[in-house]
């Protein structure tokens, strides 16, 4: 039986305003926090990007200047 997301298509705002018409229920709650889920995975994964490069970047720096210190 395959069973496909009917709220997979709305845009985030149809989403929002079907969920304000429908009121309480638990599938347009359930598709936010699907979505949710999924943008902050991606979200995750970039910041660890840029974490690791920042690292990268402050050890270049670190031994250029420990390179051209007075001895």
């Amino acid at each position: 039986m395959d069973r496909k997301n009917p709220l997979a298509d709305l845009s985030d705002d149809e989403l929002v305003a079907e969920h304000t018409i429908q009121g309480a229920n638990s599938h347009f709650l359930s598709e936010m926090l699907r979505r949710h889920k999924n943008a902050s995975e991606v979200i995750g994964k970039r910041i660890w990007l840029l974490n690791l490069l920042i690292v990268i970047l402050t050890l270049i720096l670190a031994v250029d200047v420990i390179l051209k210190w007075p001895h």
